[in-house]
């Protein structure tokens, strides 16, 4: 014999109904032949793990543009079983970076709650999350959870940043720069790939965000905190800056210097470029190109001229010495060659037969 205790259908219905120990008596007649107890309990255990979107890995933290996955997960604290979508009324609750409260719906792939937190290119709740979750199962068993390890994270977002260097003139691959070449320089900048990015994060650093690009041209130690070249114990120096404009999808601005300075030994000329939008705080990014000073291609141009002249010089010495010997003496050798031959061939000795 049996009886079920707890259920709204069967058994003793509602009758268990309150949290407490509850003290069951088995009587035949007016007689206790039996008794025993248990305890019932309100209570849903609440945990939760946080991947990353497109991936799902597990991650401490992400960048704007990628999406937060917190994923969570109910049993009752009774006999540890899960409390699923089967549950009718069953729901659970976040509190997002913002403060705001969100649900995290049934994922029938996953078989769990979850939901996307996805911060945009300007999602302004950057810094440490510590989610805090409320459970319920609509039938008076709920639970609490306030993640206390170690916190999410949300960063800016770094902007992939790539530089090409032409010349202004010809339009081609500028490798190194003298005095009086302009130099076109062209910058993509993009905001980061990743598995899944949040819907209309990807794409070019535009005006429409805020976008700022500067272009420094200089030479040396380049110090990124404070954006300068050289220091008291680091050599360098900038030459010139350069503010870029924002054309088809891409950055370039112009430099050209009439008075670029002779480097060190082993030093180059540096193109760095600095970008960031409007976002607070800022989404930023950097690069930098290296120019080599034109001095050792010209030098090289210069020995070829150089030694090409030589042979040249040489060449046509020899033949004007040739050509400025008069006729006459031509003349004389002749005959005195003729004379020569016949000489020799008169005081002959015979040989013997």
């Amino acid at each position: 014999m049996n009886a079920t205790f707890g259920s709204s259908s069967a058994g003793f219905d509602t009758v268990v109904n309150q949290v407490g120990t509850y003290n069951v008596f088995l009587l035949n007649g007016n007689t206790a032949v039996a008794t025993t107890s248990f305890y019932t309990t309100n209570k849903l255990i609440v945990t939760m793990d946080m991947v990353v979107a497109g991936t799902c890995t597990f991650v401490q933290g992400v960048t704007r543009g990628e999406q937060f996955i917190p994923r969570f997960y109910a049993h009752y604290a009774s006999n540890d079983a899960p409390m699923t979508n089967n549950t009718k009324g069953a729901s659970i609750n976040f509190t997002t970076p913002s403060g705001q409260v969100e649900n995290a719906p049934w994922d029938g792939y996953a078989h769990l709650f979850d939901n996307a937190v996805s911060p945009n290119w300007n999602y302004t709740y950057v810094g440490a999350w510590s989610p805090e979750v409320n459970a319920s199962d609509g039938l008076g068993n709920t639970g609490t959870y306030k993640y206390t390890g170690s916190p999410f994270v949300i960063t800016p977002a770094e902007l992939s940043t790539s530089i090409t260097l032409l010349n202004t003139s010809t339009g081609q691959g500028l490798a190194s720069i003298s005095n009086g070449e302009g130099v076109t320089i062209v910058a993509d900048i993009t905001y980061p790939a990743n598995a899944e990015p949040t819907p209309g994060f990807a794409g070019p650093l535009t005006p429409t965000r805020g976008g700022s690009v500067t272009a420094q041209v200089g030479w040396g130690f380049y110090n990124m905190t404070s954006g300068t070249f050289g220091g008291t114990k680091s050599p360098g120096a900038l030459i010139g800056t350069v503010l870029m404009t924002y054309s088809n999808k891409t950055w370039t601005g112009q430099f050209e210097s009439n008075s670029l300075p002779t480097l060190p030994a082993g030093a180059t000329f540096e193109v760095a470029v600095s970008s960031k939008d409007s976002a607070s705080p800022v989404n930023a990014g950097f690069a930098i190109a290296n120019l080599a000073p034109a001095t050792a291609t010209t030098s090289s141009t210069l020995t070829q001229t150089t030694t090409q002249s030589i042979v040249q010089t040489t060449t046509q010495s020899v033949v004007q010495t040739v050509q400025s010997i008069p006729t006459a003496v031509y003349a004389a050798l002749v005959i005195l060659l003729i004379l020569g031959l016949l000489i020799g061939y008169i005081i002959r000795v015979p040989r013997n037969q």
